[in-house]
């Protein structure tokens, strides 16, 4: 069951209606009495123009003052917070400027971080933020996926419509868009990134008319029974899952990781994802990364069938992260040309971003990794990272089907992500073995 706020711990009155939100079961905190004279709009925007004018003054700890529980919850610590955002929000990347835009009643804010956090009937206001030179700001574009963040605030523990708080902090969230510092610092991680595609049932070969397409999908697919068992593995064991963003926000600034963190990704996004992954990764409060294809999203390919844009937008919008796997996996990137780099990748992540509402920032490479051994690439590979740079991506996820990497990650090069593949009737001890890889 997710932790999250309800309508029934806090009302307040707006106009002739009521507006609900409540309180983390955990506080047992007694409901306050409703005051009838309350504006939550007004006391929302109130509490956004604070929350941003402290932001642009660089005054983290007078926004840790604002945050509610739950989102406080989300940092390791109000030190590392502030230590972390300075590091970001620095050099061109120093805000300057806010605006608000029109509040929206009756929001949900989940954190796409901890999937056991959500608050409903909350209060969403968006925020655009301008910096001192968003033209010198990496990646390209990234200046631009600061506009309409939401900034999501509900009613203060004290007299219903006195105060207020924020859980959803926009601009100054972990879910932001990553910005790459001038200088990136030197840092490693040994973080294990999994790698499933197909999660259901065996296929059929009867309905298959050639045995190597059988096989292709036989390979890629883990059932339902086994991925639960990894899945409760990881829970029982301690590990955190994470995305690939807070993965960054240690790598580029310095934000502490959880204990024994791991990076769930499913690639191609296949309808099979949705309906038996992710019941899973609910019920064990695990968030993921799903990868689709953008020229598969809702179609039926053969045997394969493929989510749809609502069951995209529903991942992106209840805890899960949603990024990009190219226009079909049919054309190994590194060796194009632009133009073609542009329909496979760039045009791939408008789409996908059009249906999440979210910047796309990480790129699943379509083409099996074709070295051996980590950190070898050719100038194919180095052309691609820079095509890609240019279209706005800031990281690669690699398909390491040549052998299984050690873990690690890189501050400097975000580009070669390792992953490992999860195979079908792989014995737990295997799975357990691949955590500690490296």
């Amino acid at each position: 069951m997710r932790r999250h706020l309800t309508a029934l711990g806090l009302l307040v009155l707006l106009g002739g209606g009521l507006y609900g939100c409540g309180l983390p079961i955990a506080s047992h905190r007694p409901a306050p009495k409703a005051s009838p004279s309350a504006d939550p709009i007004q006391l929302a925007t109130q509490t956004a123009n604070q929350f941003m004018s402290s932001m642009v003054k660089g005054d983290y700890s007078a926004q840790w003052g604002q945050l509610a529980t739950i989102a406080r919850a989300q940092w390791p610590s109000e030190a590392d917070r502030s230590a972390a955002l300075a590091a970001k929000f620095s050099g061109a990347a120093r805000m300057v400027s806010y605006k608000l835009g029109t509040p929206t009643l009756g929001a949900t804010w989940y954190s796409r971080e901890d999937p056991t956090a959500s608050v409903a009937n909350a209060i969403k206001i968006p925020v655009s933020v301008g910096f001192r030179n968003p033209t010198e700001i990496k990646p390209v574009g990234a200046a631009s996926d600061f506009q309409d963040l939401g900034l999501v605030v509900v009613p203060g523990p004290g007299d219903a419509g006195s105060s207020m708080e924020v859980v959803g902090e926009g601009p100054a969230s972990l879910d932001a868009p990553i910005i790459e510092p001038s200088a990136p610092p030197s840092r490693t991680a040994g973080v294990p990134i999994l790698m499933y595609h197909l999660v259901g049932p065996y296929p059929n070969r009867a309905n298959y008319s050639e045995q190597y397409s059988y096989e292709i999908d036989y390979g890629l697919t883990v059932p339902p029974g086994q991925f639960s068992t990894e899945m409760s593995y990881l829970v029982q064991h301690g590990y955190s899952s994470i995305s690939l963003v807070r993965l960054a926000d240690y790598l580029l600034y310095g934000l502490p990781l959880p204990a024994k963190p791991v990076v769930i990704t499913f690639d191609d996004g296949f309808a099979y994802e949705y309906q038996y992954a992710l019941p899973v990764l609910e019920a064990n409060h695990l968030t993921a990364t799903f990868l689709p294809c953008s020229g598969l999203i809702g179609i039926k390919n053969g045997q394969e069938y493929y989510m749809t844009a609502t069951e995209l937008r529903y991942l992106a919008t209840h805890g899960f992260w949603v990024e990009d796997h190219t226009y079909n996996d049919g054309t190994v990137l590194w060796g194009q040309s632009s133009s073609e780099i542009q329909f496979l990748a760039g045009q791939t992540a408008r789409k996908v971003s059009g249906i999440t509402g979210y910047p796309i920032q990480f790129i699943s490479y379509s083409g099996l990794w074709p070295y051996p051994v980590p950190g070898t690439v050719s100038s194919a590979q180095t052309e691609l990272f820079s095509q890609l740079t240019g279209l706005g991506y800031v990281g690669g996820l690699q398909d390491n089907w040549l052998g299984r990497f050690p873990w690690q990650e890189m501050s400097a090069n975000l580009w070669e992500l390792p992953r490992v593949r999860a195979y079908p009737q792989e014995p737990t001890s295997v799975f357990a073995g691949l955590l500690k890889y490296g």
